[in-house]
Parts: C-alpha cells; sequence; structure tokens
C-alpha cells in the first residue's frame, strides 16, 4: 500500500485528507501527520495505519479533556467519568490522565486545596459538606483531611454569623432554631455549630 495523497481539508486547516492507493483512507490532524512523517508516495502497512489511528484517538482525547479543564478545575476522578461517559475506550482514557497528572495537568491536592478555599471564602459551607463534595470527586481521604487543615471551621461560622445572620437574634428560640437550620444545611459541623451558639449565649 502507498500514501497516494495527502490534500488539505478545506473546513479544517489543522487537518488534512489522507488517500492509500487512490482511495479515501481517513482524516488526520497535522501535528499526528508531521509525528509520524507521513508524505506522499510513502509506503504504509496496517500495523502504520492502526497506530496512527490510535495516535489520532489519543490526541482527541486530549484535546476534549483540555477543552473540558477550560471550563473549571477538575479532580483526576471527575475527568477520568467524564472521558468515559462521553465514550472513549477506558484503557486510553486512564493513559491520558496519567500523562496530565504526570505534567500536573491534573493534581488532586491542588484541586482540594483549591475547593476549600471556595467554600471558605466564597461560599462558606461546612466540612461535613466539603468532605461530602470532594469523595463525591474521587478524592483520596487522607487529601480531604490534609485540605481541611488549612481552615478553622470555628472561625468560618463565626463569619458566617456575623456576615450573614446577624439580624437573628440567636436569644430567640424560634430565631435561634432558624440559624441552627441554615448553619447545618450547609454541611457545618454540628458540634461547631452548637459550641459558638453556646458561646454566644454566655
Amino acid at each position: 500500500m502507498k500514501i497516494s495523497k495527502i490534500e488539505p481539508q478545506k473546513k479544517n486547516k489543522r487537518r488534512s485528507t489522507i488517500y492509500i492507493n487512490g482511495n479515501f483512507a481517513f482524516g488526520l490532524s497535522n501535528e499526528i501527520l508531521l509525528k509520524f512523517e507521513l508524505h506522499e508516495g510513502d509506503p504504509i502497512d496496517k500495523d502504520l495505519i492502526e497506530n496512527v489511528l490510535l495516535e489520532q484517538e489519543k490526541q482527541r482525547i486530549r484535546d476534549r479533556a483540555l477543552r473540558i479543564l477550560r471550563y473549571r478545575k477538575r479532580s483526576v476522578g471527575e475527568l477520568k467519568t467524564r472521558l468515559t461517559r462521553i465514550g472513549f475506550d477506558p484503557d486510553l482514557v486512564k493513559g491520558i490522565i496519567e500523562e496530565f497528572v504526570e505534567d500536573n495537568t491534573l493534581n488532586d491536592t491542588d484541586f482540594a486545596e483549591s475547593f476549600v478555599a471556595d467554600h471558605t471564602n466564597l461560599k462558606p459551607k461546612g466540612n461535613i459538606y466539603i468532605s461530602r463534595e470532594l469523595k463525591k470527586r474521587g478524592i483520596p481521604p487522607g487529601t480531604i483531611d490534609q485540605a481541611l487543615q488549612l481552615r478553622d471551621e470555628n472561625q468560618v461560622v463565626k463569619d458566617f454569623l456575623d456576615k450573614k445572620l446577624s439580624h437573628l437574634d440567636i436569644k430567640s428560640p424560634k430565631e435561634r432554631q432558624k440559624v441552627i437550620r441554615r448553619l447545618l444545611s450547609r454541611g457545618f459541623t454540628p458540634s461547631v455549630v452548637f459550641s459558638i451558639l453556646n458561646s454566644h449565649d454566655e
């Protein structure tokens, strides 16, 4: 078999159409074309075609993964699940994920610390909420515990009371219950909530 023609695609200048023995064979990104040093007139066999198409599929996964990461940070588990659900081969996804971890494109420690910071400063939530959400995203328990050590949940509760619930009188039984419900619904640790409220009573 021989590559009879390599034709730039009109709608996408970053891709070319490959013809083998005069017949259309497949489309290929110019990056892969250069990587395998494919030229018109070159001989090509089934093994080379399989390797080229495999690399093309890996590139598709990388590109899709990077587009997903543009919107927001993702954990290793989140990105792996998302790519697999799209329909990409799980083994190829695993390999791309490993590449991303190795070059620090994905970092579960950074992800967990950023998540904790967001839910401390921007959208205050409790340790119970944070732990639950990070577990859903596949973050290991040890990494979660390490990230939570970066903040003082007691202070977060105090700040939330001062900024968001100062209009409620915690000495009033009815309004105190409202405060408790609000704090617990945000995933704050019950022992922390009641400790802070009791200190206000004194």
